[in-house]
């Protein structure tokens, strides 16, 4: 608890400072690199989108690339440099950036989704979550109600045990 605290303090106190993401990014790193001299550690996403833009600006500590839907068909996991979960002693790496089109919706999500297991062993995996999501977006639900799916067949596939933090962030970016 107390290292989870830490993270998001020194995170909220650098996006109020106005602090860009590998700013944000290295003030994590640094609050917990400084409190723990062993190998505690904490995982996370940072990202800041312009709304009126679609300036999508992010970095990943220790979780999978984000999903990007175009058109309804998942067309790229967004791209940043790979670096350890904050703690580790990484540098802050140079963020990812994407221009976002209207209507256009990221996933973002933890290891723990496409980890997910079923009793027997067979992972939920990437290809599972990028088919599903391409086929709620098609059903034109709204993003809330499309994330909801998306969580309830996470659960569904884990037997509803989950084994492991299983995080999933929807954003939709709908214009300026």
């Amino acid at each position: 608890t107390l290292l989870t605290g830490l993270a998001v303090g020194a995170y909220r106190h650098a996006r109020r400072d106005g602090i860009p993401v590998a700013g944000m990014h290295a003030a994590i790193e640094a609050a917990l690199a400084g409190y723990y001299d062993d190998v505690s550690f904490a995982t996370g996403i940072i990202a800041r989108l312009d709304t009126g833009s679609g300036r999508l600006e992010w970095s990943c500590a220790g979780h999978p690339r984000p999903l990007l839907l175009r058109g309804r068909k998942v067309v790229a996991e967004l791209s940043s440099a790979p670096v350890l979960p904050f703690g580790l002693g990484d540098p802050a790496p140079e963020p990812g950036i994407e221009q976002l089109q209207q209507d256009d919706v990221v996933l973002l999500y933890t290891d723990g989704v496409t980890e997910a297991r079923t009793p027997d062993g067979e992972l939920f995996g990437l290809d599972r979550l990028a088919d599903l999501l391409e086929r709620e977006a098609a059903s034109g639900r709204k993003a809330e109600e499309l994330l909801r799916r998306l969580v309830q067949s996470v659960l569904d596939h884990q037997v509803g045990d989950l084994r492991d933090d299983a995080t999933l962030l929807l954003v939709q970016w709908t214009g300026p």
